[in-house]
């Protein structure tokens, strides 16, 4: 009816040339056939749909509609003629029905073949965009539950890397009689891993959660280490709501630990320090060992692999893990990620020290 409305104004204003009352009912008359095709349109959606079955042209498909083209046209004529037949007053004139509809049919033939061509290419046309767009979303879809499998294989990988890596600790404990100790290491051992499951399906935890479970591997570890081990944890307040994927920092203080202190006859000591540098969270864990081998890449070893594929499926290329030699000694692991507030709850947490 828009498409008509402009195809009928030319010919209301040359009326209103002629006639300054005649404006309205030429624009009537010029109107009423596109308003007959907006009466044909359901019938015609429909065979569209009946014909293709929602799939795309195909030369038979094709050639089917426009074959039955000529009986919609014949239809729009037969339609037009009643109502021009009444509001021209054929009969008063003198003009018998099937003289109009022969007229109409010469005068319109060409023109209402034209138009239900305009209208099957419309349909056509829409419709592979409704098609593409769907194929599209598709692939979205496809492309985040490929995304989901190998987060959930990340995962699966770094669960039993992390408490073979754990128990290894509370062995070292039983093997040197320190069974108290050793106690204290599988009851933390099982908050850990309670934890772990608990979150297993969420996206994220609050950085304040995951800093109490980086502090429990820690202790795990002092018991194992006793008075060479030494952890700080520095968190800067407005980082604790950040949301990060769960076990994101265990990986990296365990890294910190097997590269750092276990290397050292004296005292070692973690860093682990949190901030926020504009719209990303920045995680920072240090140790004051020999610094990185140069005889192997850095990063490396299964933990540090995979905290950084971890972060570039959730995050994309443009955050994940660098690891580099610290200043004054040492090496440093740094997690970039968005800055995303939590919905989890906090917990309370600050400068800790831990000797």
């Amino acid at each position: 009816m828009g498409l008509g409305l402009l195809a009928a104004l030319p010919q209301a204003l040359t009326a209103q040339v002629r006639d300054p009352q005649g404006f309205v009912s030429a624009l009537v008359l010029a109107l009423i056939p596109y308003s007959v095709w907006a009466l044909l349109a359901p019938l015609v959606l429909m065979t569209f749909r009946r014909v293709s079955r929602e799939a795309p042209l195909e030369a038979r498909t094709g050639g089917w509609l426009i074959a039955l083209g000529g009986g919609f046209v014949l239809a729009h004529a037969v339609l037009l003629a009643l109502g021009l037949s009444v509001l021209e007053s054929w009969s008063a004139r003198g003009l018998a029905f099937t003289d109009g509809l022969r007229r109409l049919l010469l005068e319109r033939g060409v023109l209402g073949s034209f138009e239900y061509l305009l209208f099957l290419a419309a349909w056509a046309t829409l419709g592979a965009f409704r098609r593409a767009r769907e194929r599209e979303l598709g692939e979205s879809r496809l492309a985040a539950r490929l995304a989901e499998a190998r987060l959930d294989a990340l995962r699966a990988q770094l669960d039993p890397h992390f408490l073979f890596n754990t128990l290894n600790a509370v062995v070292s404990l039983v093997r040197q009689t320190r069974n108290t100790e050793a106690e204290d290491a599988l009851v933390e051992l099982s908050s850990l891993l309670r934890a772990s499951l608990d979150g297993r399906n969420e996206q994220g935890i609050a950085l304040s959660e995951e800093l109490d479970l980086v502090r429990r591997y820690l202790g795990i570890e002092q018991l194992r280490f006793g008075s060479r081990l030494r952890f700080h944890l520095e968190a800067a307040p407005e980082t604790l709501g950040a949301r990060v994927p769960m076990l994101i920092l265990q990986p990296l203080v365990e890294n910190a630990i097997k590269h750092g202190t276990s290397r050292r006859a004296a005292r070692g000591n973690i860093w682990v320090h949190t901030l926020r540098r504009g719209d990303r969270l920045v995680l920072e864990v240090r140790d004051d060992g020999p610094g990185l081998d140069t005889g192997s890449p850095p990063g490396t070893g299964i933990g540090v692999a995979n905290t950084r594929e971890r972060i570039q499926q959730l995050h994309g290329e443009g955050y994940g893990v660098t690891l580099e030699d610290a200043p004054g000694g040492g090496a440093l692991a740094r997690v970039e990620l968005p800055f995303q507030v939590s919905t989890v709850g906090l917990l309370p947490q600050g400068r800790a020290a831990n000797g």
